[in-house]
């Protein structure tokens, strides 16, 4: 049981990591095209269709590895994606830190003035200044990025395992000999 958990929690880590520099990957290209929206957009849609198909490919090699005699149940597919996706989110979260730390920062604090501006009347003027320099402080945070990409993507993965675990999902075979184990 030990070794199965070794073995969930490593390729869980190695899927994640690839998913991870692939969304990375994207996140960055679509960045280069960011003044060309429709192609961003593209890149983008691009980026979730290849994320799921890695996801499903990493989901299917794992479920092989069980022997057709303990089968490969719903909630462990779920569970390997959501952990695939929660690796994944800190790779993208520390993009995303280093991105608004170091590249698009003063961009992020634009925005930032900008809701502020519109949310002005909003707020009662007291709290204003705090939730003003707050804002500004989260934008930035690469606590608060990498969390919030951690979390967000533990959401993404448990609605793709959702779905990608009905494919994989097998019925332990009490008859069949153990030691061969389900090529998918």
């Amino acid at each position: 049981m030990n070794e199965n958990k070794k073995n969930f929690w490593s390729e869980a880590l190695k899927g994640g990591t690839i998913i991870g520099l692939v969304s990375v990957a994207f996140a960055l290209l679509s960045q280069t095209f960011k003044e060309q929206t429709t192609l961003a957009q593209v890149v983008d849609i691009a980026s979730t269709v290849i994320g799921i198909l890695l996801a499903a490919g990493f989901l299917r090699k794992f479920a092989a590895g069980h022997t057709k005699q303990s089968g490969f149940s719903y909630g462990r597919g779920v569970g390997f994606v959501v952990a695939m996706m929660i690796f994944a989110g800190v790779l993208t979260g520390v993009y995303s830190a280093v991105m608004a730390n170091f590249f698009i920062r003063e961009e992020l604090l634009q925005v930032v003035e900008q809701s502020m501006a519109q949310m002005q009347d909003m707020i009662p003027a007291d709290s204003f200044e705090q939730t003003y320099s707050m804002m500004q402080k989260s934008v930035t945070s690469p606590l608060i990025l990498t969390l919030s990409s951690v979390v967000s993507n533990a959401f993404y993965g448990l609605l793709c395992g959702l779905i990608l675990s009905l494919i994989t999902r097998r019925q332990p075979d009490i008859f069949a000999d153990d030691s061969t184990s389900e090529q998918a």
